[in-house]
């Protein structure tokens, strides 16, 4: 198979297991609250934010030295192995000692033993990291597919019999550990590799500079991207943070997710052709190109029907999120292609660069956070609007320079499909300035028949004057035009 039909095909398992993910979650979610406190939720919740720190150091960045490194011996794979298999204990051994300090922090003495409990899973866990590795390595994403979603499964099944049971706020607990559980049984069932009872030092040393900048980079990028919840909620309240959080959700968890598809597939296969940057430039233009076709115009478009989204699906009550979605929708625009290179840097093995960089710009971004507090939530928001369009050019030229692609090529790529949004939304303005004249004032109504003005002008104008990327969208398909006829 192909290199272009593998990426197809990953993307296309990958894009299914984070559909089937989510909806395995929302289900499960929707049920727990019929047999659930909401102080369940809340004092699971609490734990979670302790065990999301501690993830950031779940493998030191090896994984992806496994899936980056260009020849991979027995002997590294094992010694990374123990390396993971060792520091899953520590991780385990030190939230459990010092999960009574963290819930002296809340002032709530059960997220103790919650803590104390959830420390397994980072034991389970670290047992399987290298065979994940490996899977995505080999683009092998319809087997993490279905392990994926196989662990869903099984962990909401045991969460919700547990929760018929009694078990209250354990029932959370135990679908998190049977998550662990079921993630690394699957992956050690599914992949051939076995670690074999020997170790190398060098090994682990010829990855440390890669991996242990990653590290670094996912810890200030983990500040910076919950910088301005803390801030907010520390000076400006509940429900301030309350509206700014609704809004950061509607306008970056979409565009997030569609990118953490694209990235997880695309970081093994640029890895593949790193040192071919004729190849890495067109392919990358491609994918970048496949996201702008989807997320240009879902960022334009709402900030286009805001009001009517707003006011159709959470109600009059989140009014005030309306002027952070027009604030927020460039930035959701703008992050949608700006994560796809981080890629480029751990691909070329420039996660030094990559640390360095995140460094500056993750600082910006919390000063920008500082100063907008004075003009309450939407200042804030505007503030990381200014600061994401101050870091847009070298956010992309440094990574760029290490590919050879001018910023020239990558802004032919991306203008038209910014100008055929932009079309989009003047159709839209139109279309809902003629329904205000005709009394068509209804916020549904409106939503309806601008999402329809704009889907169908947007496919018209795409399929006019760029026909050749929806065919690379229909790739995503199973009888994708682009993925039958690719040569490489």
């Amino acid at each position: 198979m192909s290199l272009i039909n593998r990426i197809t095909s990953g993307v296309k398992w990958s894009s299914i297991s984070q559909v089937g993910r989510q909806s395995i979650q929302l289900i499960t979610t929707i049920i727990l609250t019929r047999l659930l406190a909401p102080s369940d939720f809340g004092l699971v919740g609490m734990g979670a934010v302790v065990t999301g720190f501690v993830t950031l150091f779940h493998d030191l960045g090896t994984s992806a030295a496994v899936i980056q490194k260009e020849v991979v011996s027995e002997v590294f794979l094992s010694s990374i192995f123990w390396v993971n298999a060792s520091f899953g204990l520590l991780m385990a051994v030190a939230l459990f000692v010092c999960a009574p300090f963290a819930a002296n922090l809340y002032h709530e003495p059960r997220v103790t033993l919650i803590l104390q409990i959830l420390s397994l899973s980072f034991l389970v866990s670290g047992l399987s990291i290298v065979q994940q590795a490996i899977l995505e390595r080999e683009l092998a994403f319809e087997k993490l597919a279905k392990i994926e979603i196989a662990a869903n499964v099984s962990s909401s099944l045991v969460c919700i019999g547990s929760a018929l049971l009694g078990a209250k706020v354990w029932s959370l607990v135990f679908q998190t550990l049977m998550f662990s559980v079921a993630t690394t049984a699957l992956l050690w069932m599914s992949s051939d590799w076995r670690p074999k009872a020997f170790f190398r030092w060098q090994e682990v040393m010829s990855v440390s500079r890669f991996s242990l900048n990653l590290t670094g980079f996912n810890i200030f990028n983990y500040f910076s991207r919950n910088a301005d919840y803390i801030l907010i909620g520390r000076f400006l309240g509940a429900q301030s943070l309350g509206y700014y959080t609704m809004a950061y959700r509607i306008m970056l968890y979409p565009i997030q997710a569609i990118s953490a598809v694209v990235g997880r597939v695309m970081f093994p296969a640029y890895s593949q052709i790193r040192e071919d940057e004729t190849r890495f430039r067109r392919i990358y233009l491609k994918v970048v190109g496949t996201i702008a076709l989807i997320t240009f115009p879902m960022m334009i478009g709402l900030w286009g029907l805001a009001d009517q989204f707003l006011l159709t699906v959470l109600g009059a009550q989140w009014k005030p999120v309306i002027l952070l979605i027009l604030v927020l929708a460039p930035i959701g625009l703008m992050q949608s292609i700006i994560t796809t290179v981080g890629t480029i840097y751990q691909a070329k093995g420039r996660t030094d660069l990559l640390f360095r960089v995140g460094m500056i710009t993750s600082s910006l971004v919390i000063l920008a956070f500082v100063i907008g507090l004075r003009w309450g939530i939407v200042g804030v928001a505007a503030a990381y609007a200014i600061a994401t369009v101050v870091c847009l050019y070298p956010n992309f030229a440094i990574p760029f320079h290490l590919i050879g692609l001018r910023f020239s090529e990558f802004g032919r790529i991306m203008t038209p499909i910014f100008l055929m949004s932009l079309a989009m939304l003047a159709l839209i303005k139109v279309g809902l300035f003629g329904m205000g004249r005709i009394g068509l004032t209804e916020p549904w109504v409106q939503l309806a028949v601008g999402v329809l003005l704009g889907g169908s002008s947007y496919l018209i104008f795409v399929l006019r004057f760029q026909r050749d990327f929806l065919n690379e969208f229909l790739t995503l398909l199973p009888a994708g035009r682009f993925g039958s006829s690719a040569s490489r």
